[in-house]
């Protein structure tokens, strides 16, 4: 039941991704006051999506990713069609590189998120076992 929780909070966010691809600006990149500030926000923006399309397939980095990059290639083809936007390759990296760095952060936390004890237990087991075989 909550991996479908999941799943329509992907899809949800999808769709709000998608209105605003579909978002006509009028002057291209000039939007933002800050150089930059764009490919920032594209990195943010597909990070949120990764980590939602990690808890979507039951935490698989792969797929997450390839889903990821799937969707952020065909949001770029997209805004080719929109008026008044373009696709870019260089926001298609961004969105890359924002899913990528959430990649690493979530291995990271998942990482760190066991429990001490369980470590420390590993290796004195691990040490008893060296002890013993020798």
């Amino acid at each position: 039941m909550k991996q479908r929780l999941w799943i329509l909070v992907l899809m949800l966010y999808a769709a709000g991704i998608a209105a605003l691809s579909h978002l006509s600006f009028g002057g291209g990149e000039g939007w933002t006051p800050f150089v930059g500030f764009d490919k920032l926000f594209h990195a943010a923006e597909f990070a949120l999506f990764y980590a939602l399309a990690w808890r979507s397939t039951g935490r698989r980095r792969l797929l997450s990713l390839l889903l990821t990059a799937v969707y952020a290639a065909s949001d770029e083809l997209h805004q080719a069609f929109v008026p008044g936007r373009d696709a870019s390759a260089f926001d298609f990296l961004a969105d890359i590189g924002g899913a990528g760095a959430a990649c690493l952060f979530l291995s990271l936390i998942r990482r760190l998120d066991r429990p001490l004890w369980r470590l420390r237990r590993r290796r004195i087991l691990r040490r008893a076992n060296e002890k013993g075989d020798t």
